[in-house]
């Protein structure tokens, strides 16, 4: 038998425990409706439809990350450039996040009158990987800020955290495929890997800064548009 690269062993480990987790919150939403379905009340019943919705909506994005990041290392992944309003590509991202962590709080602030060049449904990837681990790390009473400003020729946008930080000198491991710097972080390790390569396939950069008074700043920039 031809011997598998350990960290190739260790990716198919995290991603096997990464699909199990909404699975078996799916698997148990079902089987109680099968079971006590109509003896439930209502509310009890829509929170079990919620929970499988999620759950599947979670399976949903590993298994698009896991074909985006094949594509991407393919050199086929097909992008759909056009000037886009990035107030309405944040909107997207933070609604996306809501939906798993209703209570989370987000902060917006974008100017009006903004336009980038992105392909939408990949610029909505990216800031929604950004928000979700912002979120994922911050305290609970602490909100993520997204904030979008006008630079000569592009627009950065930032995601704010009040997370305990990255060190300088293991920023860069945070952009490696199926790499988790700490314990919290969920899933299989590929939202700031792919928030790198798309970000750079649609021309713009990415990185990571200390922000004033704790936490991290993950920024993005993307051409602008007139």
């Amino acid at each position: 038998m031809t011997p598998i690269d350990p960290a190739h062993l260790e990716a198919l480990r995290v991603l096997g425990h990464e699909l199990r987790r909404p699975l078996t919150v799916i698997r148990g939403a079902a089987t109680m409706l099968l079971e006590d379905g109509d003896a439930l009340p209502p509310a009890a019943r829509r929170q079990m439809l919620e929970l499988l919705e999620n759950g599947v909506e979670a399976m949903n994005d590993m298994i698009d990350d896991l074909s985006t990041a094949v594509h991407l290392q393919a050199g086929d992944l097909g992008l759909g450039l056009e000037a886009l309003d990035p107030a309405s590509v944040i909107e997207e991202a933070v609604a996306a996040v809501r939906r798993q962590e209703p209570g989370r709080e987000v902060e917006v602030r974008c100017p009006p009158g903004l336009e980038v060049e992105a392909d939408r449904g990949q610029a909505v990837r990216v800031l929604r990987a950004l928000i979700a681990n912002a979120a994922r790390f911050s305290p609970s009473a602490a909100p993520v800020e997204v904030v979008a400003q006008p630079e000569p020729g592009r627009v950065r946008v930032e995601v704010l955290d009040r997370g305990p930080g990255i060190p300088a000198d293991r920023r860069h491991l945070a952009f490696e495929p199926f790499t988790r710097l700490d314990h919290r972080a969920g899933g299989p390790g590929l939202g700031l890997f792919l928030a790198r390569e798309l970000v750079h396939a649609m021309g713009g950069e990415i990185g990571i800064v200390d922000r004033d008074g704790g936490g991290c700043a993950v920024w993005v920039t993307l051409s602008r548009r007139g």
